[in-house]
């Protein structure tokens, strides 16, 4: 009865363990993405917005939102 309270407490223990990990995985990703990826977003917003000024230039400044929505997604991790 023993060993199975103590297994028990070892599971439970390495479960907290696990969990806080992947909290703390989580939360450096988003800081680093957030140090990273925000600076060249805003960067590349201000020059799609400057673009789209410009009559002949506007593709490329819709481009340059799609990058920025690209670079902003949550779901992936910029490479830039």
């Amino acid at each position: 009865m023993i060993t199975l309270t103590i297994f028990a407490v070892f599971f439970i223990v390495f479960l907290v363990i696990g969990l806080s990990f992947h909290i703390v995985g989580g939360v450096l990703k988003l800081a680093l993405k957030l140090a990273l990826c925000l600076p060249c977003a805003i960067i590349c917003g201000a020059v799609g917005a400057a673009l789209c000024c410009t009559l002949i230039f506007i593709p490329l400044g819709i481009a340059c939102f799609k990058l920025v929505g690209f670079l902003l997604n949550p779901l992936k991790l910029c490479f830039i």
